[in-house]
């Protein structure tokens, strides 16, 4: 079944509350940019030391001592990484400012394909412009990196949740004619 197909079937209210707390949560970025880029480092900290310890864990469950020694380097390459980035999240913003804006690049490419799927889907138009956003934000990323890593990040995430979840509310409730009661 092809997307727009799917989309003018019905729309679940799951999307409409999905497309709303995107676009709360990136107000919420944009209000506050440094708390914001200090909280997606100290995230990524967090994963990295519970993907060490996973790795930890697996090292002791393989029998042969290659697996096991790359397993065991592995956690402690993750946790010595997810401990330094947690006690040094500043530090770390210049680094990731990099990784968001490839993101950002990458996000775009992935909607502008969405787009030409949905297309002839009416209000399809807010897809394109994620798109265009997305792109802008990764080349403005790159243009002012470093000196605008503190903040950047934070802010760009915020626009970025922002007008994602605009344009996935546009979509999801423009595919169905309104029916106005019967006066």
């Amino acid at each position: 079944m092809e997307i727009s197909a799917e989309l003018e079937e019905r729309v679940p209210k799951w999307s409409v509350l999905g497309s709303v707390v995107m676009i709360i949560a990136g107000v919420l970025a944009i209000l506050v940019p440094l708390e914001t880029s200090i909280g997606i480092v100290v995230i990524l900290s967090w994963m990295l030391i519970f993907s060490g310890v996973g790795h930890l864990i697996a090292a002791f469950r393989f029998r042969s001592l290659g697996n096991s020694v790359w397993e065991l380097l592995l956690a402690v390459l993750d946790i010595a990484i997810g401990v330094y980035l947690n006690l040094h999240a500043r530090l770390a913003l210049a680094p990731l400012a990099l990784v968001i804006a490839g993101l950002f690049l990458l996000n775009g490419i992935f909607e502008l394909s969405l787009y030409f799927g949905v297309r002839s889907t009416p209000r399809s138009v807010g897809i394109l412009l994620d798109a265009v956003v997305s792109f802008i934000l990764g080349l403005l990323i790159f243009q002012h990196w470093p000196s605008s890593s503190i903040w950047v990040m934070g802010t760009f995430v915020g626009i970025g949740l922002l007008f994602g979840g605009l344009s996935r509310l546009v979509l999801t409730t423009g595919t169905r004619p309104v029916r106005w009661p019967d006066t």
